[in-house]
């Protein structure tokens, strides 16, 4: 029996989008998946390479811009003229697409050179300037269209045509979401606000499918006899705005502890701080390197600026949910999605900062860091782990 084909859309490398990774692995065996996406030669090349090398089922479509630069130019055009027509014409879905972003109209480029050849049964888009692809692919082709919405992109910050780019986004996401047979949010939080500025049909399912990891990738914690407490921070960079500088404040007086920070080093921020000798800096790690990683740690830090955009007040981001999986006690930051989600567990996974790091810190109870606390934290967290969670996405899709 041949398989139903499903193409999945971003405007990302693989390995800046674990989340779209996740869901093509938990269905490359009962589909055929097709994955279009851009390859990005930065931090994350490598990373995506082994994405590809570790799912040889997979048609893995990947666009490198340089490579057919005259397209990118005619792309990148067109988002500069969509930017300029897009106060004339601020309700128009394919203005609002190309004023959005330069990869729209490359993406619909591809997609209706792929559906020539191939009969998808259904389009599945990730993140917001693959929404333009998918949703005209689904009008040409009749298939079902799927929107993965992990983040809430109108709450995001705005780079640039500030005036009319968050406008473009509710366009986006309103006409999207009008055309959607099924939506999937990564946070309780995001699909509350969502449903709240959008109408859905009656008939779309939807989903709230959390972004954790399967459990078989965060080992039994081993008991370490160490004088130090060890406190970790991960994203895609070491940069501004993640709410490290107090994480620098605190490594000052704090000596019994070591932080720990993984990403993609961004030197410039990093100069303008003295660092204490407690702060070990670390560069981007493999998924699996990661994990294996975490599960070395005590604490986890899950600090959002609540004050850079909406977004980050109501999502649920892949580094929590990876410290809560790895058994470590979660020091969070006060936002909604953090806060929410801690407080459906039946278990104390973590504690939300109310005053600051520092006093977090010190008034932590060393009972929390036990050997045995952390088998609890670890052993709990399974509940939620991927190979749960996948399984929403399946019968979602079948």
């Amino acid at each position: 029996m041949k398989k139903a084909k499903i193409l999945f859309i971003t405007t990302s490398s693989l390995a800046s989008n674990p989340r779209l990774v996740k869901e093509f692995e938990a269905l490359k065996y009962d589909f055929s998946c097709y994955v279009l996406c851009f390859k990005h030669r930065d931090w994350s090349l490598e990373l995506s390479k082994a994405v590809k090398q570790r799912n040889p089922e997979v048609h893995f479509i990947e666009i490198d811009r340089n490579k057919v630069l005259s397209e990118t130019i005619i792309c990148k055009i067109v988002h500069k003229g969509a930017i300029i027509l897009n106060s004339i014409f601020n309700k128009n879905f394919k203005i609002s697409a190309f004023a959005n972003n330069d990869k729209a109209l490359q993406l619909w480029f591809h997609t209706k050179s792929i559906s020539q050849n191939v009969e998808f049964s259904r389009v599945i888009a990730h993140n917001l300037g693959a929404f333009y692809p998918a949703v005209k692919l689904s009008e040409k082709k009749t298939l079902v269209l799927q929107l993965d919405i992990e983040d809430y992109y109108p709450g995001e910050a705005l780079y640039f045509n500030r005036g009319l780019e968050r406008t473009n986004r509710m366009n986006l996401m309103a006409y999207s979401f009008l055309k959607a047979d099924a939506i999937t949010y990564a946070s309780k939080g995001i699909q509350l606000e969502c449903q709240h500025h959008f109408k859905i049909k009656s008939s779309t399912k939807q989903l709230t499918i959390l972004n954790v990891f399967n459990a078989e990738d965060f080992s039994e914690p081993q008991a370490e006899f160490s004088a130090k407490i060890k406190c970790v921070w991960f994203s895609q960079h070491i940069g501004p705005n993640r709410g490290l500088e107090n994480v620098f404040e605190a490594a000052k007086t704090l000596n019994q502890i070591e932080f720990h920070l993984i990403g993609n080093l961004n030197q410039d921020f990093l100069n303008k701080f003295k660092l204490s000798e407690n702060i070990k800096l670390h560069s981007s790690m493999q998924q699996k390197y990661l994990h294996e990683f975490l599960c070395t740690m005590d604490l986890g830090l899950a600090l959002e600026n609540v004050e850079a955009d909406r977004n980050r007040n109501i999502c649920l981001t892949n580094k929590f949910l990876a410290y809560a999986q790895a058994g470590l006690y979660i020091l969070a930051t006060d936002t909604y999605g953090q806060a929410q989600f801690l407080k459906t567990l039946d278990y104390e996974a973590g504690v939300i900062i109310r005053s600051s790091l520092k006093d977090t810190l010190q008034n932590l109870d060393d009972k929390l860091l036990r050997h045995t606390s952390k088998i609890y934290r670890w052993q709990s967290a399974k509940s939620y782990s991927w190979e749960n969670e996948q399984l929403k996405l399946k019968a979602l899709v079948s």
